[in-house]
């Protein structure tokens, strides 16, 4: 009775580490990662880019303003 019941054990420590090998290795979730990152860091680039032109636009409005004075 031992003996099964240590060899189920076994067999279940062995899957257990299987399932582990596969979850450290996933590749989907590793590539859906990437592609959440290329997505967001695509949108701060966006939005960096939208602040500068409004801040250059402002900053020719003042030197306009300057020039008129």
């Amino acid at each position: 009775m031992k003996n099964n019941l240590d060899m189920t054990s076994l067999i279940l420590q062995i899957y257990s580490v299987v399932l582990l090998l596969q979850d450290y290795n996933n590749r989907d979730l590793m590539q859906e990662l990437q592609i959440q990152d290329e997505k967001y860091l695509k949108t701060i680039i966006k939005q960096n880019q939208e602040i500068l032109n409004l801040l250059r636009k402002e900053d020719n409005n003042a030197r306009e303003v300057r020039k008129e004075n």
